[in-house]
């Protein structure tokens, strides 16, 4: 019985540590700071998803309706800004576009219009200015040593609301470019807590009725 009952205690504690290493949280880019503006598009012009892996944490940006990433002095010369105060530029990794452009990572301050001056900037170094430039994407990347909450602090603009990440992109809509951005301050989970923490829960119970009898 003591056997049985330390089985079940590990495979709780690995459940719960999957539970940890696997929540992510999804974004979406809404907000339109493009020169004539980009939009509207329905879903917003694309997504930004991090995932906790372990110390690290993964992200991933896509576009949709047709935008494509690209470099303007509108958008600091960046595919895309980010926050997070606890790194240094050694911290951004495996960056990577899912077309094969060459990407890197700059250290700001960066300005981007409409969206204030960011820490982290994400760009490809052959691509150009301009919507000669563009590509589709997605971009990914890897933050090494931080956390969701240190990615997802953002800055506040003109005293409305948070300003999360940027895009620079090329309108699959109006042909416009311009920067693009989370705006607002609650981050929506992109479900993979819930799930887990749901079979974690379940797991538990069917250790529980079977150690009862």
């Amino acid at each position: 019985m003591n056997k049985i009952k330390y089985i079940a205690a590990v495979l709780i504690g690995i459940a719960g540590l999957g539970l940890q290493q696997a929540k992510a949280d999804t974004f979406n880019l809404t907000s339109d700071h493009c020169s004539g503006g980009c939009g509207p598009q329905s879903g917003g012009f694309g997504t930004v998803t991090l995932t906790q892996s372990g110390a690290n944490v993964n992200v991933v940006v896509s576009l949709i309706n047709g935008n494509k990433f690209v470099e303007t002095g509108s958008g600091g010369g960046m595919n895309f800004l980010f926050d997070n105060s606890a790194i240094s530029l050694g911290n951004i990794t495996n960056i990577v576009s899912a077309t094969g452009q060459p990407m890197a990572a700059a250290q700001g301050p960066i300005m981007a219009d409409g969206t204030g001056t960011w820490q982290w900037g994400i760009f490809c170094t052959n691509c150009g200015n301009g919507g000669a430039g563009a590509f589709n994407g997605p971009i990914s990347f890897t933050v090494t040593n931080t956390t969701l909450a240190a990615m997802e602090v953002g800055h506040n603009v003109n005293g409305v609301g948070q300003e999360i990440f940027v895009a620079d992109i090329l309108s699959g809509t109006t042909g416009n470019t311009g920067p693009v951005d989370v705006h607002g301050g609650m981050v929506p989970d992109g479900g993979a807590t819930v799930m887990l923490l749901g079979m974690a829960f379940g797991a538990l119970g069917m250790v529980r009725r079977y150690l009862i009898g």
